[in-house]
Protein backbone atom coordinates (compact mmCIF):
# COMPACT_ATOMS: atom_id res chain seq x y z
CA UNK A 1 0.00 0.00 0.00
CA UNK A 2 1.28 3.45 -0.61
CA UNK A 3 -0.56 6.95 -0.60
CA UNK A 4 0.63 9.50 -3.01
CA UNK A 5 -0.44 13.47 -2.84
CA UNK A 6 -1.54 14.81 -5.49
CA UNK A 7 -4.82 17.19 -6.97
CA UNK A 8 -8.57 17.15 -8.18
CA UNK A 9 -7.21 16.88 -11.84
CA UNK A 10 -5.84 13.46 -10.99
CA UNK A 11 -7.37 10.93 -13.16
CA UNK A 12 -7.79 7.91 -10.54
CA UNK A 13 -9.29 10.75 -7.98
CA UNK A 14 -11.55 10.95 -10.87
CA UNK A 15 -12.50 7.24 -11.19
CA UNK A 16 -12.55 7.12 -7.35
CA UNK A 17 -14.99 9.65 -7.54
CA UNK A 18 -17.02 8.31 -9.91
CA UNK A 19 -17.39 5.38 -7.97
CA UNK A 20 -18.43 7.38 -4.91
CA UNK A 21 -20.89 8.68 -6.97
CA UNK A 22 -22.35 5.39 -7.59
CA UNK A 23 -22.36 4.71 -4.14
CA UNK A 24 -24.17 7.41 -3.52
CA UNK A 25 -26.40 7.21 -6.41
CA UNK A 26 -27.70 3.46 -5.11
CA UNK A 27 -27.80 4.27 -1.37
CA UNK A 28 -29.01 7.43 -0.92
CA UNK A 29 -32.71 8.09 -1.81
CA UNK A 30 -33.08 11.28 -4.17
CA UNK A 31 -29.40 11.98 -4.60
CA UNK A 32 -29.54 11.22 -8.55
CA UNK A 33 -32.66 13.33 -9.06
CA UNK A 34 -31.74 16.30 -7.21
CA UNK A 35 -28.79 16.08 -9.75
CA UNK A 36 -26.24 15.62 -6.89
CA UNK A 37 -22.12 14.70 -7.91
CA UNK A 38 -19.18 13.85 -5.79
CA UNK A 39 -17.36 14.76 -9.29
CA UNK A 40 -18.30 18.93 -9.15
CA UNK A 41 -16.00 21.21 -8.36
CA UNK A 42 -12.87 18.30 -7.92
CA UNK A 43 -10.98 20.56 -10.32
CA UNK A 44 -10.93 22.76 -7.20
CA UNK A 45 -8.76 20.40 -4.97
CA UNK A 46 -5.61 21.57 -4.46
CA UNK A 47 -4.41 18.61 -1.73
CA UNK A 48 -5.64 15.34 -2.82
CA UNK A 49 -4.58 12.20 -1.47
CA UNK A 50 -4.55 8.70 -3.02
CA UNK A 51 -4.10 5.15 -2.09
CA UNK A 52 -3.05 2.35 -3.97
CA UNK A 53 -2.59 -1.08 -3.84
CA UNK A 54 0.10 -1.77 -6.35
CA UNK A 55 -1.27 0.40 -9.11
CA UNK A 56 -5.22 0.00 -8.15
CA UNK A 57 -6.16 3.63 -6.63
CA UNK A 58 -8.76 2.21 -4.08
CA UNK A 59 -9.25 5.08 -1.82
CA UNK A 60 -9.39 9.21 -1.55
CA UNK A 61 -9.57 11.83 0.08
CA UNK A 62 -9.26 15.44 -0.50
CA UNK A 63 -8.75 18.30 1.63
CA UNK A 64 -11.05 21.50 1.29
CA UNK A 65 -9.99 24.83 2.91
CA UNK A 66 -12.85 26.79 3.86
CA UNK A 67 -10.49 29.54 5.28
CA UNK A 68 -7.57 30.16 7.45
CA UNK A 69 -9.39 28.20 10.30
CA UNK A 70 -10.90 25.72 8.88
CA UNK A 71 -10.02 22.82 6.85
CA UNK A 72 -12.62 19.97 5.45
CA UNK A 73 -11.93 16.26 4.29
CA UNK A 74 -14.11 15.31 1.23
CA UNK A 75 -14.60 12.57 -1.31
CA UNK A 76 -13.30 9.86 1.36
CA UNK A 77 -13.99 6.83 -0.49
CA UNK A 78 -12.35 2.93 0.23
CA UNK A 79 -13.45 0.53 -2.60
CA UNK A 80 -15.53 -2.28 -1.45
CA UNK A 81 -13.06 -5.08 -1.63
CA UNK A 82 -11.01 -2.99 0.70
CA UNK A 83 -13.48 -2.14 3.31
CA UNK A 84 -13.14 -2.71 6.87
CA UNK A 85 -9.39 -3.08 7.16
CA UNK A 86 -8.38 -0.05 8.56
CA UNK A 87 -7.62 2.30 5.25
CA UNK A 88 -9.38 4.66 5.76
CA UNK A 89 -7.72 5.53 9.42
CA UNK A 90 -4.22 5.02 7.28
CA UNK A 91 -5.65 8.06 4.74
CA UNK A 92 -6.61 9.63 7.51
CA UNK A 93 -3.62 9.79 9.49
CA UNK A 94 -1.64 11.42 6.08
CA UNK A 95 -4.29 14.03 6.21
CA UNK A 96 -4.10 15.23 9.54
CA UNK A 97 -0.53 15.06 9.66
CA UNK A 98 -0.66 17.46 6.57
CA UNK A 99 -3.05 19.69 7.56
CA UNK A 100 -1.37 19.68 11.27
CA UNK A 101 1.74 20.97 9.11
CA UNK A 102 0.29 23.88 7.20
CA UNK A 103 -0.79 25.02 10.76
CA UNK A 104 -4.73 23.71 11.30
CA UNK A 105 -5.68 23.06 14.51
CA UNK A 106 -9.16 21.13 13.55
CA UNK A 107 -10.34 19.05 10.69
CA UNK A 108 -13.99 19.02 9.48
CA UNK A 109 -16.35 16.51 7.37
CA UNK A 110 -19.79 16.22 6.37
CA UNK A 111 -21.45 12.38 5.97
CA UNK A 112 -24.98 11.10 5.73
CA UNK A 113 -26.85 9.82 9.09
CA UNK A 114 -28.17 7.13 6.04
CA UNK A 115 -24.25 5.74 5.96
CA UNK A 116 -23.98 4.77 9.82
CA UNK A 117 -21.21 2.94 9.13
CA UNK A 118 -19.07 5.83 8.03
CA UNK A 119 -20.09 7.80 11.13
CA UNK A 120 -19.09 4.87 13.55
CA UNK A 121 -16.00 4.60 11.55
CA UNK A 122 -15.46 8.64 12.24
CA UNK A 123 -16.17 8.18 15.55
CA UNK A 124 -13.33 5.70 15.98
CA UNK A 125 -10.85 8.40 14.19
CA UNK A 126 -11.95 10.45 17.09
CA UNK A 127 -14.63 13.14 15.14
CA UNK A 128 -17.55 14.39 17.12
CA UNK A 129 -20.76 15.41 16.22
CA UNK A 130 -21.16 19.26 16.10
CA UNK A 131 -23.93 21.21 15.03
CA UNK A 132 -24.31 22.71 11.31
CA UNK A 133 -24.08 26.06 13.73
CA UNK A 134 -20.72 25.07 15.33
CA UNK A 135 -19.58 23.74 11.47
CA UNK A 136 -20.43 27.30 10.00
CA UNK A 137 -22.13 24.99 7.57
CA UNK A 138 -24.07 27.23 4.74
CA UNK A 139 -25.10 25.77 1.44
CA UNK A 140 -25.01 27.75 -1.93
CA UNK A 141 -26.43 24.92 -3.56
CA UNK A 142 -30.38 24.26 -3.56
CA UNK A 143 -29.35 21.15 -5.12
CA UNK A 144 -27.88 20.21 -1.36
CA UNK A 145 -30.40 21.84 0.78
CA UNK A 146 -32.64 18.91 0.46
CA UNK A 147 -30.23 16.60 2.10
CA UNK A 148 -29.22 19.30 5.07
CA UNK A 149 -31.43 17.29 7.54
CA UNK A 150 -29.78 13.77 7.08
CA UNK A 151 -26.31 15.23 7.70
CA UNK A 152 -23.80 14.48 10.26
CA UNK A 153 -21.49 17.45 10.74
CA UNK A 154 -18.12 16.70 12.69
CA UNK A 155 -15.14 17.76 14.24
CA UNK A 156 -11.77 16.40 15.56
CA UNK A 157 -9.25 18.71 17.62
CA UNK A 158 -5.83 17.57 15.79
CA UNK A 159 -2.81 17.23 18.28
CA UNK A 160 0.17 19.60 17.14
Amino acid sequence: MKIIKTDGNNKDFYGLCVKLNDYFGTNVPGWKEAGMSSLFGMENFKDVFILFDGDRPIGSAGIWYHDEERVEVVRVFVDDDYRGQGLVKLLFDTVESFVVKKGYESLYLRTLRITPSAVRAYEKLGFDEVTAKEYKYTDKFTKALQFAESRVYMKKKLNK
